[in-house]
């Protein structure tokens, strides 16, 4: 009898071995990244007569990004993970992951299709627990978007008539820096606005990605906004400016351990490839005149999203005007942002914005953008981030720029009255510590003071009308001021004139650009 038992007990631990043991971790995969896995524990649950369940629980810790051999004092980051379990079908897999934060990441089957694991899978700050169903599955802090994606994108993009697709440099493991330059060429160059948009400096940073993509789509496809685009905009795209930290699964830093947003004052001898194939493409695009704009685009571990504005101290007080009405404007365009959301911070010459500022100052609005990783507006029981909400954010960004750059004459037409003769009974005002468009706006000398816009050759058509409700330009303003506010249906029964009156309801009333959005859209 105790041989028998004893046998038993052996083919039970025996079993319990290999079926541990079938486990297996990997991220041998493009943007694939672990620091190391350990066992904890293991466990047979019985949860009826004959039927048990496995429970496995695993520690693992994500990987740090190499030393930055520049500057030995920076921490490096371990953000970034993204690894393979097989043998996971039918077991209850539990693992508390360190040195990242874990809210809520995604798995998939396939590694294609991602999904969110449910709250009650994530119940603890760095813990999964979860049932597979299935034999394989990744696990990642966001859905990937790695630089197979981007080598397909890439090629769509770059067949578009209208596109011209280039290398600017190489990475310091030899991958190609590409940049997408689009515009209309029928249209003469010389009077486009310059936009230049360029990702991924830090490659955990995959949210950015996703939202840019939806950026680059719409820019290149076929729709009247677009076509209106790219006839008033030269578009310079740079996705990704860190190829290698994206494929090689890093955090922050490139391949060597540098945190290359940070590396453009470095003297030459230590200034990474990617910056010197960034600062050479921008010299030649900005040789005969600068940029209009560049973003340069990011995610944040603030559940929020953000512009890292750059105050008057640092700049001007005119330049933070024109980086707040940037920002407004995407509020105004997005329920994801909020006044409360923006971020403020010296302009440096360690970050490209501040390359941009020693050169251009005020002629280029140069600033970071921030998605996050979790939920927006800092709210836990709201929309949680994703593709599909990335891509939605993505047009609340191009109607921004659009209507901050006037790019759409012919479907969003900006009226300025400050362009035309200043009307009796109202003044201009230049003064900074209001969001406004242009270079003044008028203010109301006395209640009932009249104010015509007007423009010439309009196109038949119904149009929403909206009037800029201009603020004060502070950190924080009420959401119900710098906004576009709906003041009427406009049908121009013909081509030609539009005329539009207002009346000033007190004196001090202010009076800044009109918006007419065509009903094309």
């Amino acid at each position: 009898m105790f041989t028998k038992r004893l046998t038993i007990l052996l083919l039970l631990i025996t079993s319990s071995s290999i079926l541990i043991s079938q486990v297996k971790f990997s991220s041998d995969f493009d943007s694939g990244s672990i620091g190391s896995h350990k066992l904890i524990d293991s466990t047979w649950i019985q949860r009826a007569e004959g039927d048990s369940l496995l429970t496995l629980s695993y520690e693992i810790h994500s990987r740090f990004d190499p030393l930055n051999p520049i500057d030995t004092t920076l921490k490096p980051s371990a953000r970034w993970y993204h690894f393979r379990m097989e043998g996971v079908k039918g077991k209850q897999i539990f693992l508390n992951i360190k040195n990242s934060e874990t809210i809520r990441p995604f798995y998939s089957y396939d590694g294609i299709n991602y999904q969110r694991f449910e709250q009650v899978e994530n119940l603890f700050k760095g813990s999964v627990n979860k049932i597979f169903t299935q034999d394989t599955v990744y696990i990642s802090h966001f859905i990937p978007y790695n630089y197979s994606r981007l080598l397909d994108k890439m090629e769509e993009w770059g067949s578009k008539p209208f596109v011209i697709k280039e290398v600017i440099g190489h990475s310091s493991l030899g991958l190609p820096i590409e940049m997408l330059t689009v515009t209309d060429n029928s249209i003469n160059n010389s009077k486009k606005k310059k936009v230049w948009i360029h990702g991924r400096s830090h490659p955990s940073e995959a949210p950015a990605s996703w939202h840019l993509e939806g950026m680059i789509d719409q820019i290149l496809s076929d729709t009247p906004f677009a076509k209106e685009l790219r006839k008033n905009t030269i578009f310079y795209l740079v996705p990704f400016i860190n190829p290698d930290g994206v494929k090689g699964g890093f955090s922050r830093s490139s391949s060597t351990g540098v945190n290359i947003e940070i590396n453009w004052d470095r003297p030459d001898s230590i200034t990474m490839p990617e910056i010197k194939a960034l600062k050479g493409a921008l010299e030649k695009v900005t040789k005969e005149r600068p940029l209009d704009l560049l973003l340069n685009m990011h995610t944040q571990i603030s559940s929020s999203i953000t512009y890292w504005i750059h105050t008057a101290e640092s700049t001007t007080e005119e330049f933070l005007r024109k980086q707040l009405l940037l920002s407004a404007l995407t509020i105004n365009y997005s329920s994801y942002y909020r006044p409360e959301d923006q971020l403020f911070s010296a302009v440096a010459p360690r970050y490209v914005e501040g390359w941009v500022w020693d050169r251009f100052a005020e002629k280029t609005i140069a600033i970071t953008f921030e998605t996050p990783y979790t939920y927006y507006n800092q709210d836990r029981e709201g929309p949680w981030v994703s593709i599909e909400n990335l891509k939605e954010l993505s047009t609340s960004s191009l109607y921004s720029v659009c209507d901050l750059l006037d790019l759409d004459k012919k479907h969003r037409i900006l009226i300025d009255p400050t362009e035309q003769k200043t009307p009796r009974r109202w003044e201009k005002s230049e003064e900074n510590s209001s969001i406004y468009f242009g270079d003044s706006y008028l203010v109301a000398e006395k209640e009932g003071a009249k104010l015509k816009y007007s423009i010439d050759n309009l196109a038949k058509g119904k149009y929403t009308l909206y009037r800029w409700k201009v603020g004060p330009a502070e950190k924080v303003f009420p959401t119900d001021i710098n906004v576009w506010s709906k003041e009427a249906i406009v049908i121009q029964k013909r081509d030609g004139r539009f005329n539009y009156k207002i009346k000033a309801t007190e004196p001090g009333e202010k009076a800044d650009a009109l918006l007419l959005v065509k009903e094309i859209y």
